[in-house]
C-alpha cells in the first residue's frame, strides 16, 4: 500500500506554507507493529471505569482492543493513520434476502512514516516524522459479524490522501478534501455507494465555487440535511470559514455561511460531530499559532435560516489536535489528540465526554470542573492499560447504537493497527428505555388499529437515500428524512425539522446548549423512572 512519491509533512512542527508543497525524493518505511490475524471472538463492550453515584453525568467510558476476524491479511487496514471511519446503517431488515447489517468504512490514510520516526517524541517531538504511503482503498468492519475485509468498488475512486474529511449520508459516504503525494486534494466530492452488495464510486456534480482544497478540515451532516464544511488549511493558512451544502436542494451548490455569534478561531485538525436533532459541535484544534484549542463551539440553524454559534458548556479537561469524537445521543466522545512538541494528551484525560444534557465535561474519574493541565509527560499513563490505549493522534472514530469504535493513529513515532471499543452505558440504559417504550407504543398502535410504523422510527428513520445517475454518469444524492427534533418525529424535510426549534437566541452561550437538550434528558429521566417503578413493582415485563 506504500506509495514510492513522499506526502507533504503533516508533523506537529509543520509550517503552514510547508504543509501545502509536496515533498519528494527519499525512500518510505513503515514502522508499528500488530497481528495480522486474531481470533473470532466478538468485540467485548466493558462498562465505565469507576462507580458513578446515583445520580449525575456517567464519566467517560473505558476503552478495549477488539479481536476482528481477519481472514486474509489484505482484509485488514494495517497500520496508519489520518484515515477516516465512518459508521454506515443497516439496508433492509434483519433477516430477510439482501439484508445488510451496519458496518464502519475505513478509507485511506498514511500506512508509513518517513523522518527520525525511531527517536521518541518525548525527546526530539515529531518534526522529523513526515507522513507517507498514502491510499485510497477502502476496508469494512461488519460490526455484527466482527469481520474486516478489504472492499474494491466499482467505479473510479479519489486519489489517495490523508488528513481528508468523511461523512454517511444514508448509506453513502461522502469524502472531500485532503492531501497527497501530489499535495492538496481537489474539493471534489466522492461519494461511496453502498446501498448494493457490490459498492460502487460515484463523483457529485457540483455547481458554483466551493471551499476550494484543504485538508485538516471538518465536515459533517447536520440535520440529515447540511453537508457543512469547516475550517482547515488551504496550504498557506488555517481558515475559519463556514460552508454548506443542502441535500435537499437540487442542483447541489456549496454556500458561504456568515453565522451569527462567537464562533472558533481559523483553525486545523478540530473535530465536528452533529446531534441527532441538528446541533453540531466543534471541539478543540490547532490555531494559527500551533496553540492547541481546548474550546468547544455549537454551531445551530435557525427557523428562519439564519446560523449562529455559540460557547459549548463545561469545562474541558484538556486542549488537543488530531483527536477524534462521536456523538452518542446527547453525549459527545472524544479520545486522544496532541498537544504539539511530540506530546499527547496523556492521563485519565486521554478519554473526555461532553455530556450536552447536563451541560459538563467529564473524564475517566468524574466531572470537570477545572482544566487538567501540566500533567502531559511520556509515562503519565503510570502504567493504567486502558488509557495507554487511547493516547494516541490521527485516529479516526465512529460510533454504533451506543459502541464507539476507534482505529489506528499514532503514538510515539508508531504508527497503530488496532481497533477499540468501549460502551456508553448511559446510552444503553436509554436505549433499553426507549425500546420498552416503543414496545409498548407498538402493543398500543395494534390494539387501536394503526399501522404499525406509520411513524415508526424503523418505518421513516431507516428509508435509504436514493441514488439518482446523471447523462455523465455522475451522481446526485437522494432527499433525505429530516431527524427527530426535542423528540418529536416529523415526516417531512421542511427546513424547521432540521434545526433547533423555537425563538432562542445562541448568544446565550451554555444555557442555550443546556436548554436544547433538556427535553431530551427530561423524556429519558421520566422513561428510566417508569421501567424501575414496574420493576420495584414485580412487573418489569408488562
Amino acid at each position: 500500500m506504500d506509495v514510492d512519491s513522499r506526502m507533504t509533512t503533516e508533523s506537529d512542527s509543520d509550517s503552514d506554507a510547508a504543509a501545502a508543497a509536496a515533498a519528494h525524493g527519499g525512500s518510505a518505511g513503515g514502522s508499528g507493529s500488530g497481528s495480522e490475524t486474531s481470533s473470532s471472538s466478538a468485540p467485548s463492550t466493558p462498562g465505565t471505569p469507576g462507580t458513578p453515584g446515583a445520580a449525575g453525568p456517567r464519566p467517560a467510558p473505558g476503552y478495549t482492543v477488539v479481536n476482528a476476524v481477519i481472514d486474509k491479511k489484505e482484509d485488514g487496514p494495517g497500520c496508519r493513520c489520518g484515515h477516516t471511519l465512518t459508521a454506515v446503517p443497516a439496508v433492509g431488515e434483519d433477516g430477510t434476502p439482501g439484508y445488510i447489517g451496519p458496518r464502519l468504512i475505513l478509507f485511506g490514510g498514511a500506512t508509513a512514516l518517513e523522518g527520525n520516526s525511531a527517536t521518541p517524541p518525548s525527546s526530539a517531538g515529531s518534526a522529523g516524522i513526515r507522513l507517507a504511503g498514502a491510499t485510497a482503498d477502502v476496508h469494512c468492519y461488519d460490526v455484527s459479524s466482527n469481520k474486516w475485509s478489504r472492499l474494491t468498488p466499482l467505479g473510479e475512486p479519489p486519489s489517495p490522501r490523508a488528513a481528508h474529511v468523511a461523512t454517511a449520508v444514508g448509506t453513502m459516504v461522502v469524502i472531500q478534501g485532503g492531501i497527497g503525494p501530489a499535495g492538496l486534494s481537489a474539493e471534489d466530492l466522492h461519494v461511496l455507494d453502498l446501498t448494493q452488495q457490490r459498492a460502487r464510486w460515484h463523483r457529485v456534480v457540483v455547481q458554483g465555487p466551493g471551499p476550494g482544497p484543504r485538508y485538516g478540515h471538518v465536515m459533517a451532516l447536520v440535520g440529515q440535511r447540511f453537508l457543512l464544511s469547516i475550517g482547515g488549511n488551504d496550504g498557506k493558512r488555517p481558515l475559519a470559514d463556514v460552508w454548506a451544502l443542502d441535500t435537499a436542494a437540487k442542483p447541489y451548490e456549496w454556500r458561504k455561511l456568515e453565522p451569527e455569534g462567537e464562533g472558533p478561531p481559523p483553525c486545523m485538525y478540530a473535530t465536528a460531530s452533529a446531534r441527532s436533532d441538528g446541533l453540531l459541535l466543534l471541539c478543540g484544534g490547532r490555531d494559527a499559532n500551533s496553540v492547541p484549542l481546548s474550546s468547544a463551539y455549537g454551531l445551530a440553524k435557525h427557523r428562519d435560516g439564519r446560523w449562529e454559534w455559540a460557547i459549548a458548556p463545561g469545562v474541558s479537561p484538556s486542549p488537543r489536535y488530531q483527536h477524534a469524537a462521536v456523538f452518542v445521543n446527547a453525549r459527545l466522545h472524544v479520545s486522544g489528540g496532541a498537544l504539539g512538541g511530540g506530546r499527547m494528551v496523556e492521563d485519565s484525560s486521554s478519554v473526555a465526554v461532553l455530556d450536552t444534557a447536563a451541560g459538563v465535561w467529564c473524564d475517566t474519574k468524574s466531572v470537570v470542573t477545572t482544566p487538567r493541565t501540566g500533567r502531559f509527560s511520556a509515562d503519565a499513563a503510570g502504567g493504567d492499560a486502558a488509557v495507554e490505549l487511547t493516547r494516541r493522534c490521527r485516529h479516526a472514530a465512529a460510533a454504533v447504537n451506543d459502541l464507539i469504535f476507534i482505529y489506528g493513529g499514532l503514538r510515539g513515532g508508531v504508527l497503530l493497527d488496532d481497533l477499540l471499543v468501549a460502551e456508553d452505558l448511559a446510552a444503553a440504559e436509554t436505549t433499553n428505555a426507549a425500546n420498552h417504550a416503543a414496545a409498548s407504543a407498538a402493543a398500543t398502535n395494534l390494539q387501536v388499529g394503526r399501522a404499525p410504523g406509520k411513524y415508526a422510527y424503523n418505518d421513516e428513520r431507516t428509508r435509504q437515500t436514493t441514488m439518482e445517475s446523471g447523462p455523465d454518469g455522475t451522481v446526485v444524492l437522494g432527499t433525505p428524512v429530516a431527524p427527530p427534533v426535542n423528540g418529536d418525529i416529523y415526516t417531512d424535510i421542511s427546513p424547521e425539522n432540521a434545526v433547533m426549534q423555537g425563538q432562542r437566541r445562541l448568544s446565550k452561550g451554555v444555557d442555550y446548549l443546556v436548554e436544547a437538550s433538556a427535553a431530551e434528558a427530561e423524556a429519558i429521566s421520566a422513561t428510566l423512572a417508569a421501567v424501575k417503578a414496574r420493576q420495584v413493582n414485580g412487573c418489569g415485563g408488562c
